[in-house]
């Protein structure tokens, strides 16, 4: 029987940062994580954005890491960490710091980003950014499981570096992929990685996660089935016609 679960995706948004302190921002989503918990959500959230408006995040690991000690039984991840943004074995080391502080209760979301104005405000090549996450993504796996790694890539060269810590969960915390195109896919079938998807419309995802499902199967994976995830933005209000009033202006900027 499958098992369904339910997350809170919480990007801090836009909206809310013209209008509040950024410390109050914070607080109130700190108290966010601690009411979710309460009620029995699976996990919390968040999401990764350089150099753009569309979310005010750009410290995950440093913000679930709050969460982590504000919280006691909930997981947590970033629904994605943006790998071309970052130094993997910095950032392997850092996810597993939170592993051990949450006591296990990482989720490891991965992608590559989607919008090219925030690699270019960083100088970085915007089309790199897939080769980037498939190397940065071995790198970490070596780096969560091994005393010493060693690794000669395209992007990366490490000669016996020593990572610490290690995660709690063994041998790795859960890895996600944020996907979206067909490579992004066939690489989390291929790795049997979890997937992920928040943009597409409903018959597009089926088919999206057919696809996911048939490669996964065709790759002989031999541990169980990885899980999927879908994200889709909700807001209530006392109608529909309410709701849709107060929704509409964020979703057509897409500043939330």
């Amino acid at each position: 029987m499958p098992q369904l679960d339910f997350a809170i995706w919480d990007p801090l948004s836009y909206a809310e940062s013209l209008t509040l302190p950024t410390h109050e921002l914070y607080e109130r989503h700190l108290n966010l994580a601690q009411e979710v918990e309460q009620m029995g959500f699976h996990s919390y959230f968040t999401i990764e954005h350089q150099n753009a408006d569309v979310g005010v995040l750009t410290g995950p690991t440093v913000w679930l890491t709050a969460i982590a000690r504000a919280t006691s039984v909930i997981r947590m991840g970033a629904m994605i960490w943006q790998l071309p943004f970052h130094h993997p074995m910095r950032l392997a080391q850092e996810v597993a710091m939170l592993d051990q502080l949450s006591h296990g209760r990482v989720e490891f979301g991965t992608g590559i980003g989607t919008h090219e104005h925030e690699f270019i405000r960083w100088g970085m090549e915007f089309l790199e950014r897939g080769g980037r996450s498939m190397e940065a993504t071995e790198i970490i796996k070596k780096a969560w499981t091994q005393q010493t790694v060693d690794h000669e890539g395209e992007f990366w060269t490490f000669n016996e570096a020593l990572p610490q810590p290690h995660p709690y969960q063994k041998p790795h915390p859960p890895i996600w992929v944020g996907a979206h195109g067909k490579a992004a896919l066939d690489f989390a079938a291929k790795g049997s990685y979890h997937v992920a998807q928040n943009n597409d419309i409903d018959s597009l995802i089926i088919q999206k996660f057919q696809y996911y499902w048939q490669v996964w199967e065709e790759s002989k994976h031999s541990g169980p089935r990885p899980r999927v995830f879908l994200m889709r933005p909700i807001h209530v209000a006392e109608t529909d016609a309410k709701a849709r009033e107060e929704a509409e202006p964020f979703l057509i900027t897409g500043r939330a």
